[in-house]
């Protein structure tokens, strides 16, 4: 993503572009090539003062690195829910300028390992687009997140600034055309905050086009998985791991994220990960980003596909295997009115598959509502 401001700009041409045209591809994940500062601090819970809902007021500069002193308002609303106990949130909301209307999204995963926060913005038309900003709160309450990108051509970096005066969030992005010495504000927001019941993009009912296969899904579930002990050697030796999982629906039900974790006996292994799945209702194809709290995001291709008329929905991307390409397929379905998820790897550009894990669902809490 070339920064907030940039995929404004991009998002009106990208849903222009492909009307009529073959789905453009989704970006893959980078890894973040920013050298952030290193610290000891414990940041896990920084962004607990941002948990919540909000009507939020944007100001943008109309022309970026130009010199300009030329701001435009823009208003929209905003819910951030934390996952992972606070160390992760995901924040969906909108915004209405005087020309355009932008449906966006921000996830934000916390490493206790560097003590650094990550953060993924997107849009429905962009799904999450890099790079990625990294950074850390300071001792003053002060948090920067940085990221080279570019602008214009121009190559840049991008800064975000959080703070919060009298516990009302406040954002800033900035670009710096020589290397941080000096920085240009571009994009401000001011937060107020509003009751859960506040009109927002999150309680919005969308159009029907395909964004709700997932709403078999929604809910509080047990998980139960079955994990293949080595993948493409021909092995039958399978050991199971219980967990826990809840999926909670935005946009009107056409994104969803889920919060859940896993617990493997066998190997003394506990895993919290969550899985973020975005529709795009121009392609009408669906992508799943998934990671864990100790790795963050999985870096590469999203899983990209669509539910069938049988309600099966497969979800394919490239990767590799010990060194090898291969394809790798998700395959979400409902037995007996349960979710059951399969992930398989081919070696042979699909032509075969080989299942390597399962999981089952039981349902122990009621469904979300999408609308």
């Amino acid at each position: 993503m070339k920064s907030i401001a940039h995929a404004l700009l991009a998002c009106c041409a990208l849903i222009g572009a492909t009307i009529g045209a073959a789905p453009a591809p989704i970006p893959a994940l980078p890894p973040a090539t920013y050298p952030v500062a290193a610290t000891t601090r414990d940041g896990s819970h920084d962004f607990d003062f941002e948990h919540g809902t909000w009507r939020t007021h944007y100001r943008l500069l109309k022309k970026r690195l130009a010199g300009s002193h030329a701001w435009y308002d823009c208003y929209g609303t905003s819910v951030v829910r934390p996952f992972w106990g606070g160390s992760g949130n995901l924040e969906d909301g909108d915004l209405k300028c005087p020309n355009r209307y932008i449906g966006g999204m921000t996830i934000r995963t916390y490493s206790a390992r560097t003590h650094q926060w990550t953060i993924w913005w997107g849009t429905r038309a962009l799904m999450l687009a890099p790079p990625q900003q990294v950074g850390h709160y300071d001792a003053n309450g002060v948090g920067e997140f940085l990221s080279y990108d570019n602008w214009e051509g121009k190559p840049i970096i991008t800064r975000f600034r959080w703070t919060h005066p009298n516990g009302r969030p406040h954002f800033e992005q900035a670009f710096s055309i020589d290397h941080g010495k000096k920085w240009e504000t571009n994009w401000t927001t001011d937060y107020t905050r509003v009751a859960p019941s506040t009109k927002g993009v999150w309680n919005t009912v969308a159009a029907h086009d395909g964004h709700d296969g997932f709403d078999f899904l929604f809910g509080t579930w047990k998980t139960h998985y079955m994990r293949l002990r080595k993948a493409l050697v021909g092995s039958h030796d399978w050991y199971a791991c219980e967990g826990t999982a809840v999926v909670r629906p935005f946009w009107g039900g056409s994104g969803n994220l889920e919060d859940g974790d896993l617990r493997c006996p066998s190997s003394s292994q506990y895993i919290r990960g969550v899985t973020l799945r975005l529709y795009d209702p121009t392609t009408r194809r669906w992508a799943l980003y998934w990671g864990t709290q100790k790795n963050g995001l999985a870096l590469g291709s999203p899983q990209v596909g669509t539910f069938g008329a049988n309600g099966v929905g497969d979800f394919v991307a490239p990767d590799t295997w010990g060194g090898k390409p291969i394809l790798v397929r998700y395959r979400w379905a409902q037995r007996n009115g349960n979710p059951h998820y399969e992930q398989a790897f081919s070696a042979d550009h699909g032509k075969t598959w080989e299942t390597n894990w399962t999981t089952d669902y039981t349902r122990v809490g009621p469904s979300t509502s999408s609308g």
